[in-house]
């Protein structure tokens, strides 16, 4: 049986002229649809609501046809009255849809859903985002719009029990105050280059106060007490623990939590070799005498034939820092024990000192450098601790340094700034560790205990730094107003001492494995300097009252 293939037959729609070209598209004609010349002409049956029907066409065909045009898009189109006369828009609008492509009506129709899409805003409800502050705080740490707060986590601290030590647990027996009163000197030419008949004070016997029996009426009479004491012992424990064994060495990287972001061996060493000889350890004497020496003996063994030290990788910027701080310890130990075998390594350090001053009196990060106030500082008092000592340094060597503080002291010398960058220009910047370093080395280099800018200087300096240990720190700035205020003492020290006995012991850490120690968090150079740094420093502090004697004691017991 062959298939049925109806009949083609040429369609027309209502209005189509005869002998139009018949479209095989879906809107404008049907795929069926032949090309060829007309045979049979179709009418309009009225009964099929309109619909073309051929009378040659099958009746599946005409069912077809009907219910694809006659009930969809021919309805829609046909006109309402095939006798009334089209508009010519609607023609054309017929024409045009009755004679384009499937798929440019369907692309024109999307594109119009694609434009109502666009214009159709949608509101939605907007989403707060979460915005979180963070700042340290005494207590605790805001989160803004949350309603949540953060205490920030701090390692355990409290009052120290009481333990043994040196000199702790003894009764301090009443003394006079070597530092008792303070001469009554005419006022003093106020300015940076003022010069003072004042001579300066004697240093020889400034690291006796360091032995057991004077340490104890030291202490009593500056205003120590048991409770900082102990402080103390527990800071050298933890030093002490923290020492490599191997080669007798410290490092400012660990082994501890928190170490500093640059290693220094040199440095590390010298700051733990100071706060331990400030309490009294040597070579041959002292709780930790056995660490000071094993640290020593590498020390020593690395001195170079120009008198520097090398004991590994510094940076370059820390060797003379380094080497100074090296060349207090040196001198402490030299002078603390008599021991004749140091007198040539401290001679040969003091003299690779003297050598690297740069033109201007000052010390910076390599030898002959122009000076800042920060690394002259440190060369000031390894220069007097040599004098301390029994070592001999030049007076020239002493001279250049004022006349470098003058180059860098502003407001009249109260203020000091850490470099001069321009002759035209005053220096800076001017903060509160310079100005006290440069206040701690004019009194070394002769101005009187109550000088009037000395006097107003340190005022400022402990009016703006409060001790404060859970806001931001600078241990290095406290380091030397704690000195300053010392040999100055009456009511500037009182104040700043009352302070100082209270609140370092107090944020000392109480236990866990770095017990006695200092947490770097919140410091100014805590970042660099690290755990070793902080706890060095601050024991240096807590020994202020016996490490170095009054300056001025022998002005105060003198008629």
């Amino acid at each position: 049986m062959k298939p049925h293939n109806p009949p083609t037959s040429s369609l027309r729609w209502p209005g189509q002229a005869s002998g139009s070209p018949v479209s095989k598209s879906v809107v404008g004609g049907f795929p069926w649809a032949d090309d060829s010349p007309p045979q049979h002409q179709a009418t309009v049956d009225t009964a099929t609501d309109g619909v073309p029907v051929g009378p040659d066409l099958p009746p599946h065909v005409e069912i077809s046809i009907r219910d694809r045009v006659g009930g969809g898009l021919g309805r829609a189109l046909a006109p309402a009255n095939s006798n009334a006369p089209a508009s010519p828009l609607r023609a054309q609008v017929e024409a045009l849809i009755r004679w384009s492509p499937a798929w440019s009506v369907s692309l024109s129709l999307h594109c119009v859903l694609l434009l109502v899409l666009t214009l159709w805003v949608v509101r939605e409800k907007r989403v707060e985002k979460l915005r979180l502050s963070l700042a340290f705080s005494t207590s605790q740490v805001a989160v803004a719009n949350t309603g949540i707060d953060i205490s920030p986590a701090r390692e355990p601290t409290k009052e120290p029990a009481p333990m043994k030590t040196e000199i702790a647990n003894t009764p301090l027996p009443p003394v006079e105050r070597p530092a008792a009163a303070a001469p009554v000197l005419p006022p003093a030419s106020v300015g940076p280059t003022a010069v003072s008949n004042h001579k300066a004070p004697a240093v020889g016997m400034a690291l006796a106060g360091r032995d057991a029996g004077r340490k104890r009426v030291l202490l009593g009479a500056a205003g120590g007490s048991d409770a900082t004491e102990v402080a103390v012992a527990l800071a050298l424990k933890w030093l002490a623990s923290k020492q490599n064994v191997k080669d007798g060495l410290w490092s400012m990287r660990g082994p501890y939590a928190d170490g500093g972001s640059q290693e220094n061996t040199l440095a590390a060493t010298a700051m733990a070799l100071l706060a331990l000889q400030g309490a009294g350890n040597t070579t041959s004497e002292g709780l930790h005498r056995a660490v000071v020496a094993r640290a020593w003996r590498t020390v020593l063994k690395a001195q170079q034939p120009d008198g520097s030290f090398d004991v590994g990788d510094i940076p370059e910027q820390h060797k003379l820092y380094s080497h100074a701080q090296a060349t207090i310890a040196l001198c402490e130990l030299y002078g603390m024990t008599h021991d004749e075998k140091l007198a040539a390594p401290a001679g040969q350090a003091v003299a690779y000192a003297l050598a690297a001053q740069g033109p201007d009196g000052g010390w910076r990060y390599k030898p002959g450098d122009k000076g800042d106030m920060s690394v002259s500082g440190w060369y000031l008092m390894a220069l007097k601790t040599a004098e301390m000592s029994g070592l001999k340094v030049p007076p020239a060597t002493f001279e250049m340094l004022g006349e470098f503080l003058d180059s860098v002291a502003v407001e009249k010398g109260t203020r000091y700034g850490y470099m001069r960058h321009s002759p035209f220009k005053p220096a800076s910047p001017v903060t509160s560790a310079v100005t006290a370093e440069a206040l701690l080395c004019r009194q070394y280099l002769g101005w009187p205990q109550r000088d009037p800018r000395l006097i107003e200087g340190l005022e400022r300096l402990v009016g703006e730094n409060m001790l404060e240990f859970e806001r931001e720190k600078d241990v290095y700035a406290w380091y030397y107003i704690t000195q300053v205020a010392h040999h100055v003492d009456g009511d500037p020290w009182l104040r700043w001492n009352d302070r100082l006995r209270e609140l370092l012991p107090r944020g000392q850490v109480a236990k866990g494995s770095e017990q006695g120690s200092w947490d770097p968090a919140l410091d100014k150079w805590g970042h660099v300097g690290g755990r070793l740094f902080t706890t060095s420093f601050c024991a240096l502090m807590l020994e202020v009252y016996y490490r170095h004697a009054p300056l001025y004691a022998a002005e105060a017991e003198s008629p």
